[in-house]
């Protein structure tokens, strides 16, 4: 009898997994932030991308790429190198942050911000540049803000 109860909730169960929506993609959002210097020496740009679901979690996908004094200039080469942080936020409060760094090159970058429960309604990108030395300057771009559909 225990046997055909477990049977019959694992079939329940499976049937209402199956007829709930599949998780939905919403459609993609582009984003650009530079470290707000006269030769944007740190550049950042990719998708935000939010999924919901059911099932899956709410998160937003970010891809992107990150250049630090990567694309052709006139200024001299500093001794800086450039950090994007991307933060998702739902109202007032901060969801997830992801923060990547880049020197002399170009650095791609993947990921999710979740924090598994809530789901993230706009997301904040600053580009910001950070001395290679101990005792240094450091600056940052203006930041820039996307509402996640």
């Amino acid at each position: 009898m225990r046997l055909l109860a477990g049977l019959t909730m694992t079939a329940v169960l499976a049937a209402g997994l199956l007829a709930a929506p599949p998780a939905v993609a919403a459609e993609a959002v582009k984003f650009a932030a530079d470290s707000g210097d006269t030769c944007r020496r740190g550049v950042a740009e990719g998708t935000l991308e939010r999924y919901d679901g059911p099932v899956i979690r709410p998160v937003v996908n970010v891809e992107g790429l990150l250049s630090d004094e990567a694309l052709p200039t006139i200024c001299f080469p500093d001794d800086l190198h450039s950090t994007v942080t991307i933060s998702g936020y739902r109202g007032a409060d901060l969801v997830d942050s992801e923060t990547y760094k880049a020197d002399d090159e170009q650095v791609k970058f993947a990921f999710q911000l979740s924090n598994g429960l809530l789901s993230i309604d706009r997301a904040v990108v600053q580009v910001c540049r950070h001395s290679n030395s101990p005792m240094g300057i450091s600056y940052c771009g203006k930041a820039q803000e996307y509402k996640i559909p």
